[in-house]
């Protein structure tokens, strides 16, 4: 007998998701909804207890999804008996008119969550199968939950849905967590009388839902209303059309459930709660202005973000330095200026060497590496990039013809290649014949860690100004979500006259923490011995496991002082060695750490020369991630 889900009316507090869950329900063209919170926040409870509210058909895609479960296939059946090609619906066409759920969104592979999302949008798609084409017709409503922990949404995808709700863990009085436990006991206990006490506010839910659905075709927006609509999209940097029709369908439903034929301003404020979060970005200085007389209202204030406090800016940067030590800096390329600064500025001028803490201000973005799907099967576990796996192991994707031997058998693709010809082969008393041409091969797929390779600048003009602390702060935040993906992270630290391995690849991040910690600053720039360190460490890496994609971020300010032969030129020798990495055709990145009024922009000469990204600390907050992309080859 199959179990019952909690009441949807039952569920204490998240009355701001219950309110997007119901805009979903009323208005499907207000582009489904997407849940977002840690894990025991109740958002998969939520969005399953949905099911009740509306009598439409209810399906649920699994993680493990197959393309031809979700899309149909050829039905074997009618093959085997009948010797017809028939193509057999898929979960988006049996869902047709009701409500997809997604559980763990972003843990579906990007293919498949981008084709769900596309045919919502589009209402059919064209399936291309087994030698068979055909157009199916279909509509749906998606209702997404996700855990941020496990991993953040491609922002096209995102974008897709329509409404956005974020949920955090239970923080009220200890009166409400002890109801919130006191009901799940009392359901779980006997759920036929528990749902029994909460069906009249459920039907009475379900009934305000089927009003207003009624009602919502009837739900006009003036063009007040839609000039309106574009102004806070317009107030909150979106990008694209996406956003100011979702908000007009949000609103016609806020409309819908208030029993109302128009659509008011209070109705835009309120869907601009649920439509634009997910979607703003942040405005350059240079283009904030003053609305003028006269103008629309601004965007509602919850929506905007507020300015971050002094003592919280990204990647906060020390005061301007005054004229003298600009002109100091403007020299820092030439090694007698610079050993005057350091011998000024660096307390330990002795020993040239000084140790600063990590600024743990520093907020950076989750870092995001381009998956390399399809490119190479790779070996290894983790939990960053989908990778082909030539293992028995990891996921079942979809079936391909077998290029050599195989022994990991299709056996639901290959029978469906042999049911066509059954009728005309001689089975030789078996139910089925299955000849060598009907055999396929499965692809497996599986996520692997990466391995970071940090390469950092520790001379004396990145403890001039504190710039290592900034640096520092960045490397650890990178650090922590290096162990969140299970990945294996290096570090090389160049200064003074060499370069050194300062930790080894590895997984245990604690012991980089402390490497990290401890790492001094002064000296001169051999930035050329560093780039060259870091690619007999790529040597060795390439040795031990050829299939792997290191991906190397430079931290430096492209100075470089120390040249690798006496009377070389330094900067010359680290751009030659830079085009040596670039041909390696590796993710990469460099982060520029100058700062100050005169820029010598050698990091970004550096970057491109590397053929990799480039970001400077004090703009990186700028961006909404940190994305090294990798150079597809062929």
């Amino acid at each position: 007998m199959k179990r019952q889900g909690f009441p949807f009316a039952a569920v204490l507090g998240r009355e701001k998701a219950k309110e997007a869950v119901t805009l979903a329900l009323v208005n499907p063209r207000a582009g489904g909804l997407l849940v977002s919170g840690g894990k025991g926040t109740g958002k998969s409870t939520l969005l399953r207890a949905a099911r009740e509210l509306v009598a439409v058909p209810w399906t649920e895609v699994p993680v493990s999804v197959t393309e031809d479960r979700l899309f149909g296939s050829i039905d074997a059946e009618a093959a085997v008996k009948l010797g017809q090609r028939r193509l057999q619906p898929g979960l988006v066409d049996e869902v047709n008119g009701g409500i997809l759920y997604l559980d763990d969104a972003n843990l579906l592979r990007d293919d498949i969550l981008t084709a769900v999302l596309t045919i919502r949008e589009t209402g059919g798609y064209r399936l291309e199968r087994d030698g068979l084409s055909d157009w199916r017709a279909t509509r749906y409503t998606v209702l997404a939950v996700m855990a941020p922990e496990s991993g953040t949404l491609p922002p096209s995808a995102l974008d897709r849905f329509g409404l956005f709700v974020s949920v955090d863990e239970e923080q009220d009085a200890a009166d409400t967590r002890a109801e919130i436990v006191t009901r799940v006991l009392d359901f779980e206990r006997d759920a036929a009388a528990f749902r029994q006490t909460w069906a009249a506010e459920t039907a009475a839910l379900a009934a305000r839902i089927a009003a207003a659905r009624a009602l919502l075709p009837e739900v006009e927006v003036s063009d007040a209303m839609i000039r309106l609509s574009s102004v806070y999209t317009l107030k909150a940097n979106t990008a694209g059309h996406r956003a100011d029709l979702y908000l007009i369908e949000a609103a016609r439903a806020l409309a819908a459930l208030a029993g109302r034929r128009y659509v008011l301003p209070k109705d835009l404020e309120r869907a601009a709660e649920f439509v634009l979060p997910h979607r703003m970005r942040d405005i350059p200085p240079a283009e904030q202005a003053e609305p003028a007389p006269g103008e629309a209202p601004e965007t509602p204030e919850q929506q905007t973000p507020p300015p971050p406090e002094p003592d919280e800016e990204l990647f906060s940067q020390p005061d301007a330095p005054a004229p003298k030590e600009t002109e100091t800096e403007a020299h820092e390329g030439n090694p007698e200026d610079r050993q005057e600064e350091e011998s000024m500025t660096n307390p330990n001028a002795a020993s040239g060497d000084r140790v600063d803490a990590a600024d743990m201000r520093v907020k950076l973005p989750p870092v995001w590496i381009e998956p390399t799907k399809g490119r190479q099967k790779k070996s290894g576990s983790g939990k960053r990039s989908a990778t082909r796996s030539d293992e028995r192991q990891g996921r079942y994707v979809r079936a391909e013809l077998p290029r050599t031997k195989t022994a990991d058998i299709a056996f639901d693709a290959t029978l469906r290649a042999a049911a066509p010809y059954q009728k005309w082969r001689d089975k030789k008393g078996l139910a089925l014949a299955i000849q060598s041409e009907d055999i396929r091969s499965k692809v497996r797929e599986k996520r692997t860690g990466n391995i970071f390779l940090f390469a950092v600048d520790a001379s004396g003009s990145m403890g001039a100004r504190e710039r290592m602390k900034t640096v520092k702060g960045v490397i650890l935040k990178i650090l922590l979500e290096a162990y969140q993906k299970r990945d294996r992270v290096g570090m090389i630290a160049f200064r003074k006259d060499q370069a050194e391995v300062l930790l080894p690849v590895t997984k245990s991040v604690d012991f980089a923490k402390k490497k990290l910690a401890t790492m001094p600053t002064g000296g001169r720039t051999p930035l050329a011995k560093g780039l060259l360190k870091a690619g007999d460490v790529l040597d060795m890496l390439y040795r031990q496991d050829p299939l792997q994609d290191p991906v190397l971020i430079v931290i430096t300010d492209g100075r470089a002082t120390t040249p690798l032969v006496p009377g070389g030129d330094a900067t010359a020798e680290a751009m030659h060695e830079a085009e040596r990495i670039a041909k390696r055709n590796l993710p990469a990145a460099v982060i520029d750490t100058e700062n100050g009024f005169v820029k010598l922009g050698l990091a970004k000469k550096l970057a491109k020369k590397m053929d990799a990204g480039y970001f400077r600390v004090d703009k990186l907050s700028e961006d909404s991630l940190l994305r090294v992309w990798r150079k597809m080859s062929g």
